[in-house]
């Protein structure tokens, strides 16, 4: 190596010392002066080139402080032939016999002297420069050698890790380094779960009960009874608190009435004579039995003649006019389909409604249809329909207030289809309708036929005065009408008295003060009493309101006075059934009883004493982790070394970072410093196995979103490579070193949140999903599988709140928590004891 620079220098110095020559005269030929210069320095070949470049160097650090460049000028006499030397060229060559060192600093080792050819006539120059160089030109590879220099570049996601070299032949033994700021400590509070025990009871406190729910059917001489006895059972648990639960026992049984038809009317008053009860040994058990008494009677309407007399008051509906009339309602139906056929067409008549004015009875209604027809493709279909119908019947004598008895009746129902999607019908409709008034009457008793009737206990009225003052909701230039009627009336009998409740409502027409007429309803609630002396809780009672006037006077635009006087009439009866003898006095419409009877049940039932009704909840604390924010970056890190001897090739590299430290310089970006100490292991020249030891300081930007200075985090930084090239000396060694930076920060962990994980109770339905999290157990936070309720239904829940979570669903392919809406308490209301069979 050091052989060829030297060969280089010499060429350098020949092209330098070379003379310029002038205008008019020939260069002197470069191999001829080859050929003389040997036999002047032959004498001088001991002299090595290594030798003469080591004084050429000693030279040129003299020589260093001046101007890096030595100009030499010839100041030889002139000899015989006129030619000029520069002196210390011709004094270095004659004087020493030693090779030429003029260039010094240069290294220009071997060059040698310039003699003109003898008998040619040659012009040499007056002067000759030449310029030295002040250091050595370095090779091509020493930029990429500076031992100076320390490259660090980001490694993106585009500059990929194929680009660095890999050494496949050297062992590298590389040791990252990992640092922790900061850190955060949750406390969580122990969940203690709610436990209940079922308990027998001390004793039955008492049992009561009323029937609910009695339906009758009556058949050919015989009428069928059913019902359900409610029981409501009182007992004293152990902790001596007196608990309650119900129980429905249904029943059913028939009673014979001789006579009894289908379509009769039928009373049925059933009655609890006495409910028995045992609570066993072990407390958990009672033992009940119920006698249960039915008194059933058959009546059918008739209308027959009665005989006055002097028999007991009695109230009577007197018929005051009846009547029958057909209508026929005919109507043209679009089918939504085309159809084949009809098959068959059902009726029914509903809301009907009626209206009596003198002498005339208005009736309306609804005809409800169902048509059944086939379609084009053989397909029965059906398509409903309603028909409002209205008629009047001519009554003589009814007027307004009078009780009507209405049974209307489809006769029949004709159809045509006129083509594929239009139907004709044609319906038949009678109506009959029975005026009656309710009067006062003392009728014979006698042998006749037995009638179910009311006679009279007491009578009383009452007028009362309803004064409101009304704010319209514009103004007004006059109230044109008030119409009033009485709503919602309900009375109770009470001993000697009967009290009356109900709504006033009426109705307000008034012209506004732009003449146009505005409506505006009322509401006004009332309650009186009346005495009746005689009047017992369970009679019957009759009440007859009637309005007798409104008065009323535009105060002001907005305000309205209002006076109503309302008369109530209410006449006590008791239900009794006497023969009573028929005549000529008038037409009344009476039930005949065809038949009575009555019945006694015996009710056994072994109920067994509820435990407390468990609404139970179980409920899990899950205590979610802190938040986990990242942030990656990959840097490579070039420098040099220079090592002490020439290498051969390198054996091993070692690499650890120490002295690593990491924080937040702003928001989202953390600054981690470290050093990596890096041993070199090379094979030198002589063969021998040396190490060279480096310190390299390295600073990575990592952007980490979400964190923040108040942010604990941990930073582990590893060395993924460390790729090297030799320099061609062998004395300088360039690497390129990988580091991988992650940085690995903690949030501020959310609240533990409550959820449910089961809901136990008669009826309770639930809807479960697997999940998998940290909950709160007496041993510490453990991440455990368990169910979660999503959805809750069932009787006594008052309440369900809920809230939406993040939760690891168990084996729906995401490792990942998720949004899920949970159950997080139940809230049940109060509610009484169920009973469990025995």
């Amino acid at each position: 190596m050091r052989r060829m620079e030297y060969d280089v220098n010499q060429e350098e110095a020949k092209q330098v010392s070379a003379p310029e020559v002038k205008k008019g005269q020939f260069p002197v030929d470069e191999a001829t002066a080859e050929e003389e210069t040997p036999e002047k320095t032959t004498g001088n070949s001991e002299t090595s080139p290594e030798a003469t470049g080591a004084e050429v160097e000693a030279e040129q650090d003299k020589e260093a402080g001046c101007n890096r460049e030595e100009v030499m000028t010839g100041t030889g006499e002139e000899d015989d032939e006129g030619v000029s030397q520069t002196s210390p060229l011709a004094a270095g060559e004659e004087g020493t016999g030693t090779p030429n060192r003029t260039a010094s600093g240069a290294g220009l080792a071997g060059s040698f002297r310039f003699e003109p050819e003898t008998g040619a006539t040659l012009v040499m120059p007056d002067r000759v420069q030449l310029k030295v160089p002040a250091e050595p030109v370095p090779p091509a590879w020493a930029a990429d050698f500076n031992p100076q220099v320390t490259r660090i570049r980001v490694n993106n996601e585009q500059t990929l890790r194929m680009d660095i070299p890999r050494d496949q032949g050297v062992v590298q033994q590389l040791q990252g380094a990992e640092v922790t700021v900061g850190e955060r400590v949750a406390r969580v509070q122990p969940v203690v779960r709610p436990t209940q025990l079922p308990s027998p009871a001390l004793k039955i406190r008492n049992i009561t009960g009323e029937v609910r729910n009695v339906t009758a059917e009556v058949i050919k001489d015989k009428v069928i009874v059913q019902g359900i006895v409610h029981k409501q059972i009182f007992f004293v648990g152990l902790d001596n608190i007196v608990r309650h639960f119900s129980e429905d026992v249904s029943f059913s049984t028939f009673i014979e009435i001789p006579g009894a038809e289908p379509g009769m009317n039928v009373q049925v008053l059933p009655r609890i004579e006495k409910i028995l009860f045992h609570l066993t040994d072990d407390g958990f058990f009672v033992q009940q039995k119920i006698i249960l008494e039915i008194f059933v009677k058959v009546t059918q309407f008739v209308q027959v003649g009665l005989a006055l007399g002097t028999g007991p008051l009695l109230l009577l509906p007197r018929v005051v006019g009846e009547g029958v009339k057909q209508e026929l309602v005919e109507n043209l139906l679009t089918l939504s389909e085309p159809a084949l056929k009809v098959d068959e067409i059902r009726g029914e008549i509903r809301d009907l409604e009626t209206e009596v004015i003198p002498d005339k009875v208005i009736v309306q209604g609804v005809i409800h249809k169902q048509i059944f027809f086939v379609d084009l493709e053989n397909n029965a279909r059906h398509q409903a329909e309603d028909v409002p119908f209205s008629l009047f019947l001519d009554l003589p004598g009814v007027v307004p207030g009078v009780d009507l008895q209405v049974h209307p009746r489809i006769e029949g129902i004709f159809f045509e289809l006129v083509s594929s999607t239009e139907l004709r019908q044609k319906v038949v409709v009678e109506v009959f309708v029975k005026a009656t008034e309710a009067i006062q009457e003392r009728v014979a008793i006698g042998t006749g036929p037995l009638y179910k009737v009311q006679q009279v206990i007491g009578e009383g009225e009452k007028q009362i005065l309803n004064e409101s003052l009304l704010t319209l909701e514009r103004p007004a230039l006059k109230v044109r009408e008030i119409v009033g009627e009485i709503r919602s009336l309900v009375a109770e009998v009470i001993p000697d008295k009967v009290i009356i409740q109900g709504v006033l409502h009426k109705q307000i027409f008034y012209i506004g003060t732009d003449n146009i007429e505005y409506h505006q309803a009322e509401d006004l609630r009332f309650s009186l009493f009346i005495d009746l002396p005689g009047a017992l809780p369970g009679l019957n009672v009759t009440i007859r309101p009637r309005i007798e006037t409104i008065l009323f006077n535009l105060e002001t635009e907005t305000t309205v006075r209002q006076k109503v006087i309302v008369f109530f009439n209410a006449i006590v009866t008791e239900t009794i059934q006497v023969p009573l003898v028929t005549g000529d006095f008038a037409l009344f419409k009476l039930e005949q009883v065809i038949g009575e009877g009555f019945r006694q049940l015996l009710v056994e039932r072994r109920e067994r004493i509820p435990a407390p009704v468990v609404r139970n909840v179980v409920v899990e604390v899950v205590v979610p982790p802190a938040g986990i924010v990242t942030g990656r970056q990959q840097i490579i890190v070039e420098n040099v070394v220079e090592l002490p001897q020439p290498a051969v090739k390198i054996k091993e590299v070692q690499g650890v970072i120490t002295d690593l430290r990491a924080r937040v310089i702003f928001n989202g970006a953390v600054l981690v410093d470290g050093i990596i100490n890096k041993q070199v292991f090379f094979v030198s020249e002589d063969g021998i196995v040396r190490s060279v030891m480096e310190q390299i300081p390295f600073s990575i930007l990592v952007n980490v979103p979400g964190i923040t200075p108040e942010t604990p985090f941990t930073v582990a930084v590893e060395i993924e490579n460390i790729s090297f090239t030799l320099s061609p000396d062998g004395r300088f060694l360039r690497q390129i070193i990988v580091l991988n930076a992650e940085v690995t920060g903690e949030t501020p962990a959310p609240e533990p949140f409550q959820v449910v994980t089961a809901v136990t109770g008669p009826g309770i339905v639930t809807e479960t999903v697997l999940v998998r999290a940290p909950i709160q157990t007496p041993s510490g936070v453990e991440v455990r599988e368990f169910p979660v309720v999503t959805a809750v239904t069932g009787p006594g829940i008052e309440r369900v709140e809920t809230a939406v979570v993040l939760l690891d669903v168990v084996n729906d392919g995401n490792p990942n928590p998720v949004p899920i809406e949970v159950v997080t308490n139940v809230i049940f209301a109060v509610v009484p004891l169920l009973p469990v069979g025995a």
